[in-house]
């Protein structure tokens, strides 16, 4: 199992390292297109957007993740992805007319301007293009075919970047320029996606197989509206108390500080499919274990990085209006982290509790609004980042409290808190260097390879277990020239 992990991680990882990296390239063109006001309303159509893809098809897809990797007939197997994928049709065809219906009442009410109708309607498009690529996606990964996801992730990030510079920068569309650019990148991935899966989405449509896919996501629903509650209601909370400009400076934050998903993509899209398939197995409550050993190294690494040097990275892609979203990174990026790390607390799904999930989620969201509620008039969007990062905190405890009591794993939790405390100590060094950038930069590269020695030295990371992998990836590279 982990041979395999590693082996669909490192694929998954590709195209996200082509996306960030994008993602970061393109900053210089979103703040030189978007005043911070006009970022700020692209955010809010982003937060309506994920919104919608957690509630219009009923999280149909986890559904597909459940069944599909368990089920041995192949009959029943193109049942369930066939199904889910036009009932996933059926319904965002139905939200893309009702949102494009009442445009110009929703427009006001999600942007809080009433001059963005067209931009609007766009933001529909692309969500309902996006909601549909979303399930096309993940069948890849429920099929394990870990090439055709990656290739499906390069070509909407490439279709996506192109039309987007062209036409926003080039064209001085500005920001439906964006959304243009957007809405063609998810139409390219779901022609390639349709037509690469034609043996699966066949023209079969089975109530029953319906039924239980829903009944097992469901749940995840009302769930996943908890998930979405603490995952947005900083910036709706921000829009409330301050402006949609401080909305913008603390959405740049975000986009930086979300470079992190990369290490979260390869172990995401690896993780859960290998898991469902092979959990019976006696030793992969032990392999789980060393995967989040491995993954917190790198995402401690990352954490440093991003967190170290953010003040630096913004003064180099962005204006001076932008700078101060600097102060965010350090609560976002191991927000994003830990919002993302139930998936190595898999004994909730595998028990089939997904009511927990719910409570579990409910809770999450009610704290993580009380906390932004208190602390964003008091500190401003820097008390939204800390308010996030302890909502996710406490989420992440009660995920793996009850996957332990489900299907335990064997954690090393005193060198798992070592290694945490010695990012942090590095963390806080960096962000007090009084120096020259140039100075900083060197000092702050000094102490990325200490806290790289440090976390070997706590045993988060063996090695036994670099000497392994570094001995895989040459044998990998070998082949691979031969």
């Amino acid at each position: 199992m982990i041979r395999a992990f590693f082996h669909d991680s490192l694929i998954y990882t590709i195209p996200a390292i082509l996306s960030r990296g994008l993602s970061i390239i393109l900053v210089p063109l979103y703040t030189r297109v978007l005043s911070p006001v006009d970022y700020g309303a692209l955010d809010m159509l982003m937060v309506f957007g994920s919104l919608a893809n957690l509630t219009v098809a009923l999280e149909v897809s986890q559904g597909v993740a459940r069944f599909y990797a368990a089920e041995e007939d192949g009959v029943k197997k193109v049942q369930y992805a066939s199904t889910a994928f036009w009932f996933t049709l059926f319904c965002y065809t139905l939200f893309l007319v009702f949102t494009i219906s009442l445009a110009p009442l929703l427009s006001q009410f999600i942007i809080g301007r009433a001059d963005l109708d067209p931009v609007f309607r766009l933001g529909m498009a692309y969500i309902w293009a996006n909601g549909i690529f979303y399930l096309v996606q993940n069948q890849f990964r429920w099929e394990l075919r870990s090439k055709q996801y990656a290739i499906a992730s390069v070509l909407v990030t490439l279709t996506t970047a192109s039309l987007a510079v062209t036409l926003a920068y080039f064209l001085g569309w500005g920001l439906s320029g964006l959304l243009w650019g957007m809405l063609g990148g998810a139409l390219a991935g779901c022609f390639y996606g349709i037509s690469s899966l034609r043996a699966s989405f066949q023209p079969v449509f089975k109530k029953e197989r319906l039924k239980e896919m829903l009944l097992f996501s469901a749940p995840l629903v009302p769930s996943g509206i908890a998930v979405f509650i603490s995952h947005y209601i900083d910036r709706l909370m921000i829009n409330h108390f301050l402006s949609l400009g401080d909305l913008g400076l603390y959405g740049i934050g975000f986009r930086l500080s979300s470079i992190v998903g990369l290490v979260m993509v390869g172990f995401q899209g690896a993780l859960t499919p290998l898991i469902y398939t092979n959990y019976k197995s006696s030793d992969t409550p032990r392999q789980i274990a060393v995967i989040f050993r491995a993954f917190l190294f790198f995402a401690l690494m990352l954490f440093f990085g991003l967190a170290g040097f953010a003040d630096e990275i913004l003064r180099l892609l962005t204006t001076p209006d932008y700078y101060s979203a600097a102060g965010v990174v350090v609560f976002l990026v191991p927000a994003i982290l830990i919002s993302n790390m139930y998936i190595f607390a898999p004994g909730i799904g595998i028990a089939k509790k997904t009511h927990l999930t719910l409570w579990i989620n409910i809770g999450g969201a009610l704290a993580n609004t009380c906390f932004n509620y208190f602390l964003i008039p008091l500190f401003g969007i820097r008390g939204a980042a800390a308010a996030t990062l302890l909502g996710y905190v406490l989420v992440f405890t009660a995920y793996m409290r009850f996957s332990q009591k489900f299907y335990p794993v064997a954690h090393n939790w005193p060198a798992l808190g070592k290694a945490t405390f010695a990012a942090l100590a590095c963390i806080l060094a960096a962000n007090l260097l009084p120096f020259g950038m140039l100075l900083n930069l060197f000092l702050k590269g000094t102490l990325a390879f200490v806290l790289a020695f440090v976390l070997i030295r706590t045993g988060i990371i063996t090695r036994e277990e670099l000497s392994k992998a570094v001995r895989a990836l040459q044998s990998r590279f070998i082949q691979g020239k031969s």
